[in-house]
């Protein structure tokens, strides 16, 4: 595609995304005043953004934004214990797989260490922090290729992002990136020879000066199967906008970006967050803390009368501490009551505060510097939690968990990281089953479910044993197995498993039978024994009448 062309297409995803970028502006100032966003070209910064903070007198949605996301970054990709398993299509069970259990093993272990040991944990964050402000963020994964491999994770910010879709189910596979590099740093970036004439002579005269790029990530027409830039599915253009000039062309053989989305908005591509039902309050709150101290500002300092009676002059006069004021009579100077209600303003403000806590879920988690809590509490009100965002998570799942593991495996894998997979999952497509708190907490029903009922016949069996026939408890300890996320490599397969009690059987029988052989042997000593006493006897009788003859 033409630079003109791409540079065009910018400016139709930028009319149509200008519709919501009013109210995710707002989302950001009351929830993640930090992190705003600049929806007009360019970064928040300097008196734009002080300007902003200063305005924001209560910061309840702020830390609720902030809770939530740690919630999700707990529940969703933990740090330290690992969050998926490998499992190929058309099998339900790991276990079933012979070589091809330990390999898939080995993939997830090694995808999982690179992961975390990467910049995901402080990236991610970001990205989850915009899904949950402006319900929409975007989260890139590369090789670190300056370090000489090792992934790298970088969140891109929304406000320079442009999405769109060419695929009937509407899952994003094109950005429209639009940033800023210094002139020296694209020299660096893609060489002399490759940036326009006019970037080379502003790198040697000004090489600070900031220059607008456009990256464009976009699914290729025709679609090659080898490894130049040219064949690879999706294509890469980056671009100087400034002289519509294509610096450098590249491409992708996965979709190198995830997209989640908290919330579609209707026949839109983009979203809207938890903070979006949350900002009427917050607004609110903010607007009532204001005034609040103002009128707090006004019955600490006071408001006062004079009369101007050729002594005291009001247009003059500050009042101080330990200042002496001079007038006619003391009746010149008086204070009014200022009619402040703060009770009023507390109750609510009170109740506007629980509000957003409620919408953003922060009201499950214990709130700093109260009574402490167990910690079976609070496990059952962050699986509370993971229940009221079950829903969420199964787009989650498909927008921002599963691109980045398929983005991940497919680059361990082409770099022979993972070598030659077995041959039984040779041909077989490799699709991803998570086992993070989350996805637990979905699953707990299940297994909750089935130990009540084993529960509720094992009491019946005391009456009437029968009713454990029932159960099969085979499949009852799989469900519970699973359901608690035990690892695949503690859990027998049904191969195993029948293995096991063939074996345990043969051993049982074969006990049997040397039991058997034994009480055999000692009944044959016993006759044997029994029958040299009675040869004994008669050679006795015998020697004892040839005496008395």
């Amino acid at each position: 595609m033409k630079p003109d062309q791409l540079c065009s297409r910018l400016s139709q995803l930028k009319s149509a995304r200008s519709t919501y970028e009013s109210h995710w502006r707002e989302c950001y100032q009351f929830g993640a005043p930090e992190r705003q966003q600049s929806f007009s070209g360019g970064a928040v910064m300097g008196k734009e953004r002080e300007t902003q903070r200063a305005d924001l007198f209560d910061s309840t949605a702020a830390e609720s934004v902030q809770l939530l996301v740690a919630s999700i970054m707990s529940g969703v990709t933990p740090s330290n214990a690992l969050w998926f398993e490998a499992v190929p299509d058309g099998i339900d069970d790991p276990t079933d797989l012979n070589d091809g259990e330990r390999w898939l093993e080995d993939v997830c272990n090694f995808i999982f260490r690179n992961i975390h040991a990467a910049n995901f944990d402080s990236e991610a964050p970001e990205t989850v922090t915009d899904v949950t402000v402006a319900g929409w963020g975007v989260l890139f994964v590369d090789i670190d290729r300056d370090a000489g491999g090792g992934y790298v994770f970088e969140s891109w910010a929304i406000g320079d992002c442009f999405i769109g879709s060419t695929r009937a189910d509407g899952i994003v596979d094109t950005i429209y990136r639009e940033h800023r590099m210094t002139a020296e740093a694209m020299i660096n970036e893609y060489g002399e020879n490759n940036c326009h004439t006019s970037i080379v002579e502003l790198a040697r005269r000004n090489p600070n000066e900031l220059v607008k790029l456009l990256h464009v990530i976009c699914p290729r027409k025709s679609k090659g199967a080898g490894q130049l830039a040219s064949d690879m599915p999706f294509a890469a253009y980056h671009i100087d906008i400034t002289n519509k000039h294509m610096v450098k062309e590249s491409g992708y053989h996965e979709f190198p970006c995830a997209v989640p989305r908290m919330r579609r908005i209707p026949n839109s591509l983009y979203g809207n967050g938890q903070m979006s039902y949350a900002l009427p309050d917050a607004k609110s709150a903010n607007r009532l803390m204001k005034t609040t101290l103002e009128s707090a500002d006004l019955a600490l300092g006071g408001m006062w009368i004079a009369e101007d009676d050729g002594v005291l002059n009001p247009h003059t006069m500050k009042i101080s501490a330990r200042m002496v004021i001079v007038a006619n009579s003391i009746d010149s100077m008086k204070r009014l009551d200022d009619g402040t209600n703060f009770q009023v303003a507390e109750y609510l403000l009170t109740g506007l505060q629980g509000g957003i806590r409620k919408k953003l879920m922060a009201d499950q988690l214990p709130p700093i510097g109260t009574q402490q809590m167990t910690a079976t509490e609070i496990n059952t009100r962050v699986a509370l939690i993971r229940q009221m965002l079950g829903p969420v998570y199964g787009r989650f799942q498909a927008e921002y968990l599963i691109p980045i593991l398929d983005r991940c495996f497919g680059l361990a894998f082409r770099s022979g990281a993972l070598g030659a997979p077995p041959e039984e999952l040779q041909g077989r497509n490799l699709s991803f089953r998570f086992t993070s708190p989350m996805a637990l907490a979905q699953r707990a029903e299940k297994v909750a479910a089935t130990e009540q009922f084993i529960a509720s016949v094992a009491a019946a069996a005391e009456i009437e044993p029968t009713m454990l026939d029932n159960i099969n408890f085979d499949a009852a300890a799989q469900i519970m197995g699973t359901g608690r996320g035990v690892p695949a490599s503690v859990l027998r397969s049904a191969d195993e498993i029948q293995q096991l009690r063939a074996e345990r059987q043969k051993a049982q029988e074969a006990q049997a039978e040397q039991q058997q052989q034994q009480a055999m042997q000692e009944m044959a000593g016993q006759a044997m024994a029994k029958g040299l006493e009675g040869q004994m006897a008669q050679q006795m009788g015998g020697m004892d009448s040839e005496v008395m003859q």
